[in-house]
C-alpha cells in the first residue's frame, strides 16, 4: 500500500543536486571550452567503467546523457506518473490514504510527485526509453565534483542493471510487492554509489546518510510522514537488504534476487532472512466485491504489508512499539468500497459517509498478534475504526456506522 514514485523512472534523490559545472570541472581533467554535453558525456564513460568493476557486470552499451532542468525533470516525472496512475486510481489511493489518516485531507499526489522530482531529483534513468538525464540548473555552489560522481554512479548501475537483467515496469503504486521490488534495485544503485564513493572518491557518501541531514530548506519538511517514509524505504531499507546477501553470497546472490527471485513483500526487505527462507505471505481472506450489497461497489483491493503496517500504528504509537508490533507480519491484504461516486460532490475526502474500508492481517505467532492488537487499539481510538479478532484474523474496519463495520469484518 506504501506510495513510492513509478518505476518506469528511476530517480536519486541528494541533499547538493548535481550542477553541470560541477561535472564538465570535476576529477576528469577536461578542458574549460569543452562544451557541457561533451564534458559530461565523457565523466559518464569514465564512471560507467567504475562502476562496471564494483558491480561485476558490463554495459552493452553506456548510456549517452542529456541535461534536463529541474522544470524539464518535473515534467518527465508528472508525465510517468500520469502513465503509471491514472485520474481514478489516483482518487481512489488518496481517498484510502486520508481514511487511514496517513495523509491530511485535501492531499494531492500528483502535487507531491511534481515537488519531489522538481525540487529533489539529481538524476534519472528512464527505464522505458533507456535514456540518462542529468539535472542542472540549481547552481555550482548547490553540489561538487564527489555529489556529481555519485549520482551518475547511482543513476548508471540502473542501466546496467537494466541492460543485463531487465527493470521491469511495474504498475499498482499501492501495492506491497511492487514496493519490495523498487527497494530492490534502488538498493543495488544505493550499494554501488556508496563503494564508488569508498573507493574512488575516499568518503562514504551513502544516501542514507545524505537524506538523513536534509534540512527545511530542501522542500522535504513539508512532506507529511508517510509520503517520506515511503519516498526513503526503498534507499535505507533496500541498501540494507541488499548489503545483507552480499555479506552471505556476494553480488551472485544479488544476481539471483534481480533475476530469477526477486523480493515478494516489503517483509522481505525488512527481515532478509525471510528472503533466504523464501517465506512467502500467509493468504488472507477478504469478503466477495459485492459484500455490502446493491449501492456499493468496491473501489480498490491490494496488499498490506508490513511497510505499510509500521506506518499505520505511527499514526498512534512511537516508532518503536509500531516497528515491534508489525514485525510478526504474516499477510495483510485491504479493501475499499464506495458508496456513491468518487470523488464525491458535496462530500470532501476522505468522506466517510460514502466510504467502507476493511484491513485484515495473518501474524506469524499468537504472541505477534496480541502485540499488535495491543498497538492497533490505540490507532482505532485515533481514527474511529473498529478492531476485531478472529480464528487468527486481525481486522480492522471503517465504515459509516459501527453495525457496518462490525457487518463488515464478519464476512
Amino acid at each position: 500500500m506504501s506510495v513510492r514514485t513509478p518505476l518506469t523512472i528511476i530517480a536519486v534523490l541528494l541533499v547538493a543536486i548535481v550542477a553541470v559545472s560541477a561535472l564538465a570541472g570535476g576529477g576528469g581533467g577536461k578542458s574549460a571550452s569543452a562544451s557541457p554535453v561533451a564534458s559530461v558525456a565523457a565523466e559518464v564513460r569514465r564512471i560507467a567503467a567504475r562502476d562496471q568493476v564494483i558491480r561485476g557486470l558490463r554495459f552493452h552499451s553506456v548510456p549517452v546523457p542529456r541535461l534536463v532542468s529541474p522544470a524539464q525533470a518535473q515534467r518527465d516525472g508528472l508525465a510517468d506518473f500520469a502513465r503509471s496512475e491514472s485520474a481514478a486510481t489516483q482518487a481512489r489511493n488518496t481517498e484510502l490514504l486520508e481514511l487511514l489518516g496517513l495523509l491530511p485531507p485535501r492531499t494531492s499526489l500528483r502535487q507531491i510527485e511534481g515537488s519531489v522530482y522538481g525540487g529533489q531529483v539529481a538524476g534519472y534513468y528512464d527505464s522505458r526509453t533507456k535514456r540518462l538525464a542529468i539535472v542542472t540548473g540549481h547552481g555550482a555552489e548547490a553540489a561538487g565534483g564527489a555529489d556529481a560522481e555519485i549520482t551518475l554512479s547511482h543513476e548508471l548501475n540502473h542501466a546496467l542493471e537494466d541492460q543485463n537483467f531487465g527493470i521491469h515496469e511495474s504498475s499498482g503504486a499501492t501495492d506491497d510487492t511492487a514496493t519490495a521490488y523498487t527497494a530492490l534495485i534502488e538498493g543495488t544503485a544505493t550499494e554501488v554509489m556508496t563503494r564508488y564513493a569508498i573507493r574512488y572518491i575516499g568518503a562514504a557518501r551513502s544516501l542514507s546518510g545524505a537524506l538523513g541531514s536534509l534540512g527545511a530548506d530542501t522542500g522535504t519538511a513539508g512532506l507529511p510522514p508517510y509520503i517520506l517514509a515511503s519516498l526513503l524505504f526503498p534507499y535505507e531499507s533496500g541498501q540494507k537488504f541488499v548489503e545483507a546477501l552480499l555479506r552471505i553470497g556476494g553480488w551472485r546472490l544479488v544476481n539471483l534476487a534481480e533475476r530469477v527471485r526477486p523480493p515478494v513483500s516489503t517483509e522481505q526487505i525488512i527481515h532478509p532472512e525471510k528472503w533466504l527462507r523464501v517465506e512467502l505471505p500467509l493468504p488472507v481472506p477478504m469478503p466477495a466485491p459485492g459484500a455490502l450489497g446493491a449501492g456499493w461497489r468496491r473501489v480498490a483491493a491490494g496488499t498490506l504489508g508490513e511497510l505499510d503496517t509500521h506506518e499505520l500504528l505511527r499514526v498512534a504509537n512511537g516508532p518503536l512499539t509500531a516497528g515491534n508490533a508489525a514485525a510478526g507480519w504474516g499477510g495483510g491484504r485491504y479493501a475499499l468500497w464506495r458508496h456513491g461516486p468518487l470523488p464525491a460532490p458535496g462530500c470532501a475526502s476522505p468522506c466517510r459517509s460514502r466510504d467502507a474500508l476493511l484491513l485484515r492481517w495473518r501474524w506469524d505467532t499468537a504472541r505477534d498478534e496480541r502485540q499488535f492488537v495491543a498497538a492497533a487499539g490505540r490507532y482505532v481510538a485515533r481514527v474511529g475504526a473498529v478492531l476485531s479478532v478472529r480464528g487468527g484474523e486481525t481486522t480492522i474496519a471503517f465504515a459509516p456506522t459501527a453495525a457496518l463495520a462490525r457487518r463488515l469484518s464478519a464476512r
